[in-house]
């Protein structure tokens, strides 16, 4: 619908990237009132067919070695990071720190040479101590800037399995810290008894998502895709820009897949909004959800606006590369017949299942035991509308543990979250 190219590299094409969009409806009633639409807005990275060499990856492991990780968890652990190494190429950059109360230095910043010596120090990692979150974070970013010169591909990736106490607020500095260095920071959380909303506000800070890994024998397959979506980056970092006809206002932005998550705005003025998409991959689709408040609408197609999608291509010094699409909606007196288009509806179900948890687990926490489990009731409602029969059973289950006890498990609360943000999760 309508896609326009400027400022377009000359080795990208439409098998590279693409950008459409499906509106809610063909056709919507024209109205003299406000009404909020919803339109998906849909990027699809392809096959890369740049001839540049391949940008090197400068990667970062910061694992808990606490004395919680003692036995299958670290077993398990040691055996991704030693296949996870093997995944590198040599041009790559890796550096390893282990945390416990205090932050060691395993491996250096270095490029890959000695695979089999990486693992063996790999291999000496032992579980003792307790936990201090801040004190790994910092060790691994300082570890990591030895090499942010060579590359923008710079990752940091967090493991841990418990609480860290009373360096919250550190942490969440580093995750600053971590953006202003061009670092961004995944975060993998294994079992129950870590915090999940710190992690999030910490990767939050520098463009990282947050996984959850509910036993060990998941890690190395985490792992394994991690390292596949790292390798696939093409940009760490892209920039939609929304420019809007006077009728129309973007109310809210939510990405929908990979990861349900709402997209704050970068900047605002009269006639457009920014937002970061975040990182791009290749052979993946990023699908979001606009909803949008339009008014005094008449019968015909109506310009809405224009969309910008502008990022750096890693490897590459050009300037940033920019995809147009103009977007334009039908409205009707008359709309008899026309019902909502299958896939809107379903995202907008998921969406709303996503944002109601993450609302009762708020209401839960200021100790608005109600206010909590009439969302919770909502949201399984929704997830058995869809189809999700073993989610909405797990928040069924939790509304039973408040009914009972006043109080939501850990462990079912970290399934409903990172269920529910994963529900429409896609790849090619």
């Amino acid at each position: 619908m309508g896609l326009v190219h400027s400022n377009e590299h000359a080795t990208l094409d439409e098998e590279f990237l693409s950008i459409d969009y499906v509106p809610a409806f063909q056709i919507f009633p024209s109205s003299r009132e406000s009404q909020v639409i919803y339109v998906l807005l849909k990027v699809a990275l392809g096959k890369d067919r740049r001839s540049a060499p391949r940008t090197p990856l400068n990667i970062a492991l910061v694992l808990d070695q606490s004395s919680s990780m003692r036995g299958e968890k670290l077993y398990a652990l040691k055996a991704a990071a030693r296949r996870l190494v093997d995944e590198l190429a040599p041009g790559d950059y890796f550096s390893l720190v282990s945390f416990n109360d205090r932050a060691t230095v395993v491996v250096g910043c270095q490029k890959v040479t000695s695979k089999e010596t990486i693992k063996q120090h790999i291999d000496s990692i032992d579980a003792r101590g307790g936990t201090e979150l801040a004190n790994g974070l910092y060790t691994g970013i300082t570890e990591m800037k030895g090499a942010t010169e060579h590359t923008s591909l710079n990752f940091l990736l967090l493991l841990t399995d418990g609480q860290t106490y009373g360096d919250a607020e550190r942490c969440i500095q580093l995750g600053q810290e971590a953006s202003r260095q061009k670092i961004t920071i995944h975060a993998m959380g294994v079992g129950i008894d870590w915090n999940e909303d710190l992690l999030d506000t910490v990767v939050n800070q520098c463009g990282g998502n947050t996984e959850y890994i509910a036993s060990a024998d998941k890690i190395m397959s985490v792992f394994l895709k991690k390292i596949k979506d790292l390798r696939d980056t093409v940009t760490p970092v892209s920039n939609l820009r929304f420019e809007l006809a006077p009728q129309f206002r973007l109310k809210q932005v939510h990405r929908v897949s990979p990861l349900i998550a709402e997209l704050p705005a970068l900047d605002i003025s009269s006639d457009a909004v920014e937002y970061n998409l975040g990182q791009l991959a290749l052979h993946t689709r990023y699908t979001l959800l606009l909803e949008m408040v339009v008014s005094n609408t008449v019968p015909g197609v109506l310009p809405v606006g224009n969309v910008r999608l502008a990022f750096q291509p890693a490897g590459t010094e050009n300037p940033n590369i920019q995809f147009k699409m103009a977007l334009g909606l039908s409205f009707s007196e008359n709309t008899a017949g026309i019902t909502i288009d299958p896939e809107v509806r379903s995202l907008i179900e998921k969406v709303t299942a996503f944002r109601l948890q993450a609302k009762a687990w708020q209401d839960i926490a200021q100790g608005d035991i109600k206010s909590g489990t009439q969302r919770l009731t909502a949201v399984s409602t929704r997830l058995l509308n869809i189809g999700e029969k073993e989610l909405a059973n797990q928040v069924l289950q939790e509304i039973r543990n408040l009914e009972q006890r006043g109080t939501v498990s850990s462990g079912g609360r970290k399934r409903i979250k990172y269920g529910t943000r994963g529900l429409a999760n896609e790849t090619e």
